[in-house]
C-alpha cells in the first residue's frame, strides 16, 4: 500500500501544481476533515473545513486569491494509510503581486484510497 500511496501522492501533487483541479474531486473522501494552521494572510480560509464540497470551495477561494508558482515536495514519508509531507511552496498574491515562500507540513490520512484527513 505504501508504494502505491506514495505514487498517488506524487502524481496528485504534479497534477495540482500544473493547474489541474478537476481531478481533485475524485481524490477526496465525502467526510474529509481538513485542517491548516497558518495565518489568514497566507491562506484566506477557515483553519478547519469539514466535508468534501466545503473543502473544494475553500480551495477555489485559495486559487482565486493566490497563484501557485511552485509546490515541491521535500520530504514524503508513507506508512500504511498515513503520509507526512513537507512542501516548499511559492505563491503570488493576485491582488498585490507579493510573492510568498513558505514551508508547509502536511499530515494526511487516507481511507479507501481517498483523502479523509
Amino acid at each position: 500500500m505504501a508504494d502505491s500511496l506514495r505514487e498517488h501522492i506524487l502524481n496528485n501533487n504534479k497534477r495540482y501544481t500544473a493547474g489541474e483541479r478537476a481531478f481533485v474531486v475524485d481524490t477526496l473522501h465525502e467526510h474529509i476533515y481538513w485542517r491548516c494552521y497558518i495565518t489568514s494572510e497566507a491562506l484566506p480560509i477557515a483553519n478547519r473545513v469539514i466535508g468534501k464540497w466545503h473543502v473544494i470551495e475553500a480551495w477555489k477561494k485559495i486559487d482565486a486569491e493566490l497563484e501557485l508558482i511552485r509546490n515541491d515536495i521535500e520530504v514524503l514519508v508513507v506508512e500504511g494509510e498515513r503520509a507526512a509531507l513537507i512542501y516548499d511552496r511559492t505563491l503570488r498574491q493576485r491582488k498585490t503581486g507579493r510573492v510568498i515562500r513558505i514551508k508547509v507540513g502536511a499530515f494526511k490520512r487516507f481511507q479507501d484510497g481517498k483523502l479523509i484527513e
